[in-house]
């Protein structure tokens, strides 16, 4: 039976960290820390709990239904299986993720260095490159783990490093108090923070990544794909985890200060500080590796989700075109699409949620995991519909108002006591259908 050796672990590894760790996984933490102040360690465990928890989940319940989100899914029906994978797919892929990691990396790590250049044909330019290497990066998806995990990683990590190293030598200044939210429900707050980074979709669309990764490997047996898979994820969590936490203290050391506009313009004040123009180089290099090793992963998966679902289509075409539309938008309408596309996830991904929470307890739940899926998603559609239409800044009579009185609801959560009564009613009406029909 293969095996794999400790350098291809580490290899594996750091490729599903940094396939996660994008561009908004590094500039939450930091805005965390500076407005919740000493209350930063509760925040953060909320954050930890619904983002790398959540994503997490998703992968592993991916690899133990079989290789993919719609096998997943299909436990409900093929057709729901086929709208929400293609949805899915769509929104974290060339529709919003995908053109905003090259959009995001040009802003924070691009910008500080035009001095009078052109905005708009430095974006052209720099998004065209960004996009081409990823294109060039992801010809072989069996070699991502090479190119991701072994090149690119241990540098993001290197410069992530660097820039704790600077704050720990040469604090910026002294804990403050929490601020808003962060102040009463510490918490939650995180839980959101973390929910609206929505790596809860990155977990089902890299699944896909992690097994062809596996299988270049030659380790293609469901057991050891399914052992490997929870090995070398939970790594990437601890990963996951520790950076979370070091970008979080260097939030906090800003956190007496006046706030800063977001998460990046708080790291160019840190950088800045701590190592002059030195520092934009570092910031550049860290914020541009992490929305390219991003990129590079949601590129492939969903190149490979579209060869798979429409069988007449080949891998590089699609690569191709992927690339190219993702570059388009990045440079003529993300702006528009984010208004459009951002609700639609907000509204889908407590569905998302429930998918793969419940999946990973189907040994347990056995014939009632279809059921409990069904009836927790019939009850929680509602509010997450609600949730996305605040996103839109859509208000609708009588509802948006019945809504504002449900618990959590105000802080993006209204869902999560709808999901917990229907997937606990789902069990127990399946439980009782099957007594009733049992012989006497």
């Amino acid at each position: 039976m293969k095996k794999l050796s400790l350098s291809q672990i580490a290899g594996m590894s750091c490729m599903i960290f940094a396939i996660f760790f994008g561009a908004g996984n590094m500039i939450f933490p930091p805005s965390m820390g500076q407005q919740a102040g000493t209350n930063a360690p509760i925040a953060l465990l909320g954050f930890v709990l619904s983002d790398v928890g959540i994503a997490v989940a998703g992968v592993l319940a991916v690899v133990l239904a079989g290789t993919s989100m719609y096998e997943l899914a299909s436990r409900i029906s093929p057709r729901f299986a086929k709208i929400l994978s293609l949805t899915v797919y769509l929104c974290i892929g060339p529709l919003f993720a995908l053109p905003r990691c090259g959009s995001v990396s040009f802003e924070i790590g691009i910008i500080p260095f035009l001095d009078g250049f052109d905005p708009k044909l430095a974006s052209f330019l720099f998004t065209f490159a960004f996009f081409g290497i990823t294109l060039l990066l992801s010809l072989r998806k069996g070699k991502v783990v090479d190119i991701v995990g072994k090149v690119l990683t241990p540098i993001l990590l290197l410069c992530i490093l660097t820039l704790f190293i600077g704050v720990i030598v040469s604090p910026l200044g002294e804990v403050g108090v929490p601020r808003g939210d962060y102040q009463s429900i510490p918490f939650f707050k995180g839980v959101i923070e973390g929910y609206l980074a929505l790596d809860g979709f990155a977990g089902l669309v890299f699944a896909i990544l992690i097994v062809h990764s596996l299988k270049a490997f030659q380790i293609s047996e469901h057991k050891q794909v399914v052992k490997y898979t929870i090995i070398c994820t939970s790594i990437a969590a601890v990963l996951l985890i520790a950076v979370y936490t070091i970008l979080l203290i260097i939030g906090i050391q800003t956190s007496s200060m006046e706030l800063f506009a977001n998460g990046g313009n708080l790291l160019t004040y840190v950088t800045n500080t701590l190592f002059g123009k030195t520092g934009n180089l570092i910031l550049a290099l860290t914020v541009t590796l992490a929305c390219l090793t991003t990129s590079i992963g949601l590129s492939t998966s969903f190149s490979d989700y579209l060869c798979n679902e429409y069988p007449k289509l080949s891998y590089l075409p699609t690569l191709i075109g992927v690339c190219l539309f993702s570059f388009i938008i990045a440079n003529v309408g993300l702006n528009q699409l984010i208004i459009v596309v951002q609700p639609l996830l907000v509204t889908i991904y407590p569905i998302v949620t429930i998918l793969a929470l419940v999946s990973l307890f189907t040994p347990y739940l056995k014939e009632h995991t279809a059921n409990t899926m069904k009836c927790g998603m019939l009850f929680v559609l509602p509010f997450s519909f609600m949730d996305g239409m605040k996103t839109a800044h859509i208000n609708i009579p009588f509802f948006s108002d019945l809504m504002k009185n449900m618990p959590l609801f105000s802080v993006g959560l209204g869902w999560l006591l709808p999901a917990i009564i229907g997937c606990t009613l789902g069990y127990f009406l399946h439980y009782r259908r099957n007594k009733r029909t049992l012989p006497r």
